[in-house]
């Protein structure tokens, strides 16, 4: 019985260790996906002509999505497959062609921040950085909600 009883023990707490671990990884996840939403905001608005342009803001983003895309490989773990995340499934079974798209979106923001110097090569750069955005949310991300 004492047995049976640390054998359960031990059972729940390396399930509350998996646990946790999980939720640390989606949570990081979540947390780089926000910061390149918000560095998509304000460029975003100034392609829609709502932002007014602004180099040093577009610079400023360009840098945070180069960030991000160079360490999107460290945010797909395989432990965090489950849980409250937008990641679809194939996020995990196509790691090579997920982690293909971060390491393009990265270069695609550095070969932006040296191209882009005024409004113009902004409107002809700025498109090709988003499109890598969307490359990935196409593959691997549950759709948003409906509103």
């Amino acid at each position: 019985m004492l047995r049976a009883i640390v054998g359960l023990a031990a059972l729940v707490l390396c399930a509350t260790v998996v646990l946790a671990q999980n939720t640390a990884a989606v949570t990081t996840r979540k947390d780089a996906m926000k910061q390149l939403g918000g560095a998509a905001k304000d460029p975003g608005g100034m392609l829609k002509g709502e932002v007014p342009f602004d180099l040093a803001k577009v610079q400023a983003s360009l840098k945070t999505i180069e960030s991000v895309g160079a360490k999107g490989k460290t945010l797909f773990p395989d432990d965090s497959k489950g849980g409250d995340t937008a990641a679809l499934p194939v996020a995990f079974t196509d790691k090579a062609g997920l982690f293909a798209k971060f390491d393009k979106m990265a270069a695609d923001a550095k070969a932006a921040q040296a191209a882009i110097k005024d409004e113009a090569s902004f409107k002809g750069e700025m498109p090709k950085v988003f499109a890598s955005c969307g490359g990935c949310h196409k593959v691997y991300r549950k759709p948003p909600p409906a509103k």
